[in-house]
């Protein structure tokens, strides 16, 4: 018998807003990526990215995806969360390879914006 496994939506990573319009703002990705919910984002001359902590620009967390949104094709826009927020931490996509002092670093950046993540409510 087939078994159906639900995707994941919002209600998985926002367990607490303080308010829908204020909570989330809405964006613009860089192209060139397939960014999954829950992507924790960094913020270069004006549009979000994946968080890169390699490279020279995308190594402060900002905001995390609050959506789905293929833009491998070119930049498209998108749905954050920028602040006044509880998400399930670990619903949080982090690049590969982060460690865990650069993901407690990271963390503190999205609390300094009011996205605050916890393992539980």
């Amino acid at each position: 018998m087939a078994t159906f496994t639900p995707p994941k939506d919002l209600g998985d990573l926002l367990l607490m807003q303080v308010s829908p319009g204020w909570t989330k703002d809405k964006a613009v990705l860089l192209g060139g990526t397939d960014y999954p919910l829950g992507q924790v984002l960094a913020k270069v001359a004006g549009k979000y990215q994946a968080l890169d902590l390699s490279s020279t620009g995308a190594k402060k967390a900002a905001a995390v995806l609050a959506e789905h949104v293929d833009a491998r094709t070119g930049d498209k826009p998108g749905v954050v969360i920028a602040r006044g927020a509880v998400l399930a931490l670990a619903e949080l996509v982090w690049p590969a390879g982060i460690t865990e002092p650069q993901k407690t670093a990271a963390l503190a950046e999205l609390n300094a914006q009011g996205i605050v993540s916890r393992a539980t409510l």
